[in-house]
């Protein structure tokens, strides 16, 4: 839906060239409400005697756009979703909403200027594993805010840079601890063909833990010390538009993280990632297919006291996702998700498996 609605301001704003009056709405905008069930074999993510559970799903998504005027746009995004499970004793529901309200200036002679605002609310099943050693998967519930502030630059040739200035506040219930995390990211991109683009970032932020303290080398709790952490990442990003009429399109996706702590070094680990994304898009259909791997090893942590061998872990992930349109105002779709994580650590590993269909309403 949003892929439409995009195409749809591209046209009109490529209509605004033409020298002829058109009286053309300011504001643009969409409404879709999401009704549907589904399945899932392991609600509580288990490594061992995972619970399965049917589930009814519900969800909105709403975008507002203000066409350019003197060089300033506006965007507003937002979704949300809520499953409730028929016969999980685990977790009665699972929610997430979203929201993201960008403000964007043109100032001249290839200098953009963004503003960009986001909030996320989840209540979920996580893993938390890979960055909290001593969890595993539990219920999450948090709320976060992102400010984003943006400096870009177009060069000749279909070159650009770009200076992005985040600042994030988490907050979450007990077990996991609220923090605050700030940092500057540096990307430089050239565009080609018909909208493809290829780019790489460096990204180096400081996340710093409001109570939690640091561990020794076995994972003791040391007294009267703060948690604080500073990562590093690195992201390549390759987005290819196959053909004029925009149905084809695919997005490879490699990055390379590294996150020490401020201590013994008990929180460190490398975190290495690859994705492909393939989209397909006509009048239509809209399919979609996602497929990722990401590799955590941990230079500090070892799988026991008796066994010396460094913790590490495998997450494997795929997503297909196919809606059809069959009115003006409705759309059928399916989606299934697969994921798997792999462990040195027993406890750690498990698999689970979502399917769900239903109709999207558009207003």
């Amino acid at each position: 839906m949003a892929a439409v609605v995009l195409v749809w301001v591209g046209c009109i704003i490529e209509a605004q060239e033409f020298d002829f009056p058109i009286l053309l709405p300011k504001w643009i905008n969409d409404f879709s409400l999401r009704t549907g069930a589904g399945y899932r074999d392991n609600v509580g993510l288990s490594a061992r005697s995972p619970q399965d559970s049917a589930f009814v799903v519900s969800g909105l998504e709403m975008i507002l756009l203000r066409l350019p005027e003197n060089g300033t746009q506006f965007n507003f995004f937002a979704s949300a979703e809520d499953l409730h499970f028929l016969s999980s004793s685990v977790v009665d529901r699972e929610s997430t909403a979203f929201a993201q309200a960008l403000m964007q200036t043109d100032c001249g002679s290839g200098w953009q200027l963004s503003l960009a605002a986001e909030y996320v609310y989840q209540h979920q099943v996580v893993d938390v594993s890979f960055t909290e050693p001593g969890l595993t998967t539990v219920l999450v519930e948090g709320h976060g805010t992102v400010v984003r502030e943006g400096l870009r630059r177009d060069f000749a040739n279909h070159y650009w840079a770009s200076l992005e200035l985040p600042a994030k506040r988490q907050f979450f219930r007990e077990p996991l601890d609220d923090y605050w995390e700030y940092g500057p990211r540096i990307t430089l991109g050239k565009s080609y063909g018909h909208k493809s683009e290829l780019s790489v970032s460096y990204e180096i932020s400081e996340r710093d833990y409001d109570h939690e303290e640091l561990r020794s080398v076995l994972g003791d709790p040391l007294p009267d010390t703060r948690r604080n952490s500073i990562q590093q990442e690195a992201r390549l990003a390759w987005k290819h538009q196959w053909d004029a009429n925009n149905r084809w399109r695919t997005t490879t996706r490699l990055s390379a993280r590294q996150s020490e702590d401020n201590g013994s070094g008990y929180f460190d680990y490398t975190k290495l990632q690859a994705g492909e994304q393939f989209l397909f898009h006509t009048k239509n259909w809209d399919i979609s297919a996602e497929a990722k791997v990401a590799r955590y090893d941990y230079p500090v942590q070892t799988v026991s006291a008796t066994d010396l061998a460094k913790r590490r872990s495998t997450e494997l992930a795929f997503n297909f996702r196919c809606e059809r349109r069959v009115a003006s105002f409705l759309r059928i779709f399916a989606e299934y998700e697969r994921e798997r994580v792999f462990s040195n650590l027993e406890f750690e590993q498990y698999a689970v498996a979502t399917v769900k269909g239903g109709f999207n309403w558009i207003f």
